[in-house]
């Protein structure tokens, strides 16, 4: 062995088992600068129970202990790349939970587990503080707020050009000559299409094997699938797909996942080739299908004796969508602005959640509104199942008979101050609305599929980046909640702001 390489000789392995053989090569700056290493140092472990055999030898030739591990059998081979933030506990990302489960593949089943120190694609974890700030929290470095981002979008975002990956694998070939392994086969866990054909490219024999990998699919980690089937580097199986898919129908994700998810649409719908099949191809149309418009839900009107069905579209919103709707519809479209709070409880006999809407009304359109100004009035909805709703209007003395009643449990209260249009507009109703601690309105559309549909097509003709979010965050749903209160902190300012909206869309 040359002076690149250093070992040792583990007898214990909190991860691997007993008797690992730990080696670091040492990359030359060629190695390093070519293959994207954000340290010089790769680190190998080597898990054979051959090694057995040579614990108690004083001198070991370690050439001949690595020909004797894996003779005459193909070796599972894992190339992990460095993730700093997943390894001590960042959810963004799946790394830290593949990192885990490889590990213990390669302790029951023997081989070689390499860490890559590839951080962030090759660009470094002062890179990708940056990058994870634009994603998650929609942050450039200056503090300022310019939208949450996908890793691409980040990436531009930063440098200004388009993502590109600078991880190469040459030197995993380099590292196999000077342990003299090079001529062994390999299966290599992966999903990576890439890493594989990089690797067969340079002459290692090596082949796929990633059914048994079961990494979890979370809200927090979902655009990393997302994003690496937009750049087709990934080729998941179809149960993966579908995981995906079901986490985004049940609206159980973030924006970032959302935005990537849109981008895939997209490129289906342009024809574009990222490695998914047909079937995939269709299960993720209709997903979206699904939840552009939210589930189709249907309501019982007790006071009227009625059932509706319609859907739910919602979508955050800028500014500018008050001047566009105003554009496109006229000045009359919103009969009505309220302050509303929505108590939420729990039946706990039933097992049923019950809404309370208190509405007060801060102004009126004379023309078009049926309720009179700082006129108050409640709703009560019972959610009976997920997509079956009763509603009627009760009285403010029902309010507090449920806060009264021990067979309710108060879970959470969200004030909000919302613009009101129902039926005025064709075969839509709209509700914005402004909540505390949101930067941006929530649009909330109902009626039929092909209405929302219409609808949104109207509103993006004349902008397409009105909606910043064009899919409804999870916590406002009908069948959700959030389990904390939701108040202004200076309640007739924020009043004051909308109302002065309202008047300005009716002068």
């Amino acid at each position: 062995m040359n002076s690149k390489i250093s070992w040792y000789i583990q007898k214990k392995n909190k991860f691997l088992g007993d008797n690992i053989l730990a080696i670091c090569y040492n990359a030359d700056e060629k190695e390093t600068r070519d293959c994207g290493l954000t340290n010089d140092n790769i680190l190998i472990f080597i898990k054979s129970n051959k090694l057995d055999d040579v614990l108690d030898e004083k001198n070991i030739k370690l050439e001949n202990v690595l020909k004797q591990s894996f003779k005459n059998k193909k070796v599972f081979l894992r190339i992990q790349c460095e993730c700093m933030l997943g390894m001590y506990g960042d959810l963004h990302c799946d790394c830290e939970e593949q990192r885990l489960r490889y590990l213990d593949f390669i302790r029951q089943n023997e081989g070689i587990f390499i860490h890559m120190p590839q951080e962030a694609q090759g660009y470094g974890i002062f890179y990708k503080l940056k990058e994870l700030e634009l994603q998650v929290g929609g942050r450039n470095q200056k503090g300022f707020f310019v939208g949450k981002k996908d890793r691409n979008d980040a990436f531009y975002e930063i440098n200004h050009k388009k993502f590109t990956d600078s991880r190469k694998y040459y030197v995993i070939k380099n590292i196999f000559s000077e342990l003299g392994i090079d001529n062994l086969s390999f299966i290599l866990l992966t999903d990576s299409e890439r890493k594989l054909k990089n690797l067969t490219s340079l002459g290692i024999d090596a082949q796929m094997y990633s059914t048994y990998v079961e990494n979890n699919v979370t809200a927090e980690n979902a655009s990393e699938f997302l994003i690496k089937i937009l750049d087709g580097s990934f080729n998941y199986d179809d149960n993966k797909i579908k995981e995906i898919c079901d986490l985004i129908q049940n609206r159980a994700y973030n924006e970032r996942t959302i935005n990537t998810f849109l981008k895939i649409i997209e490129e289906i719908k342009n024809n574009k080739d990222i490695g998914l099949s047909k079937e995939n191809q269709k299960l993720l149309l209709k997903t979206y299908d699904n939840i552009i418009c939210g589930v189709e839900k249907t309501y019982n009107f007790v006071d009227q004796n009625v059932l509706k069905v319609q859907n739910k579209f919602s979508c955050k919103v800028d500014n500018k969508i008050f001047g566009i709707t105003k554009m496109i519809f006229g000045k009359n479209i919103f009969s009505r602005i309220a302050f509303e709070s929505n108590y939420l409880f729990q039946d706990l006999v039933n097992e049923n959640d019950v809404k309370i809407r208190h509405s007060t009304v801060l102004d009126v359109n004379e023309k078009n509104s049926l309720f009179l100004k700082g006129q108050e009035y409640l709703q009560q909805t019972i959610i009976e199942e997920k997509t079956k709703f009763v509603e009627n209007e009760i009285t403010k003395s029902k309010l507090k008979s449920y806060f009264e009643n021990r067979d309710y449990f108060y879970k959470t209260k969200i004030d909000m101050i919302t613009f009101i249009s129902e039926n005025i507009m064709d075969g839509v109703n709209v509700y914005i609305k402004r909540l505390p601690n949101f930067d941006n309105h929530i649009m909330d559309v109902y009626g039929k599929k092909e209405k929302i549909l219409k609808f949104i097509e109207e509103i993006t003709k004349v902008s397409n980046r009105t909606m910043l979010d064009s899919i409804s965050n999870v916590q406002l749903e009908d069948d959700k909640s959030i389990n904390y209160n939701l108040s202004f902190s200076d309640e007739n300012e924020a009043i004051n702001e909308e109302v002065s909206i309202f008047k300005l869309l009716n002068k």
